[in-house]
């Protein structure tokens, strides 16, 4: 018994130094961030071609490092993967709670439409304007308002004789309205 309380202490120890050096960092360098309508959907709303996850690394004062991950499955009618990763710039602030910053993303998707019968390859590039309201330290909301340049491949396999598979080239306006979560540690 006396073992387990002292190995409990330990973890606890070592815990909180741990939270202790986390909270002393004056920039913190890590964020991970939720699409908001996976969190809560009834106040939030958006389509299953945003990315759920996103991180982000600061590399240097002004830039991050992004990485972001896409799934939706739906029994007998779709799966969709994706992969995003970027840079971004942040601009000289004028305030404490708002941070404004520049980048661009590469998104690379795969869907499969089981009805369809058909695979979606795209591959985007998505130059953007990100907005963060900072809550606090290590809470913060975010929206990343941007074009997109797509080229995206259909390839067919129903079986019919007629094939349509196609390749489409489209340009539009991306993840208007869409909110972010952020925890920074």
């Amino acid at each position: 018994m006396n073992n387990r309380i002292i190995s409990v202490f330990c973890l606890l120890f070592c815990f909180s130094t741990f939270i202790n050096r986390l909270c002393a960092q004056d920039e913190l360098k890590n964020q991970v961030s939720l699409n908001g309508d996976d969190l809560i959907p009834a106040l939030f709303s958006s389509n299953s071609n945003e990315y759920n996850l996103s991180y982000r690394r600061l590399i240097s004062e002004k830039k991050h490092l992004r990485i972001g991950l896409k799934y939706f499955y739906e029994d007998e009618n779709q799966l969709t993967l994706g992969i995003k990763t970027g840079v971004d710039f942040r601009i000289k602030p004028r305030s404490n709670k708002w941070k404004f910053y520049y980048g661009i993303d590469l998104d690379l998707s795969y869907s499969n439409n089981y009805q369809g019968e058909r695979k979606y390859y795209e591959s985007s590039l998505v130059p953007f304007f990100r907005i963060e309201f900072c809550l606090g330290k290590h809470f913060s909301i975010s929206t990343e308002p941007g074009l997109f340049f797509k080229l995206q491949s259909i390839k067919d396999y129903d079986g019919s004789p007629v094939d349509n598979s196609n390749e489409i080239f489209s340009s539009g306006i991306k993840d208007l309205g869409v909110i972010n979560l952020n925890f920074s540690f």
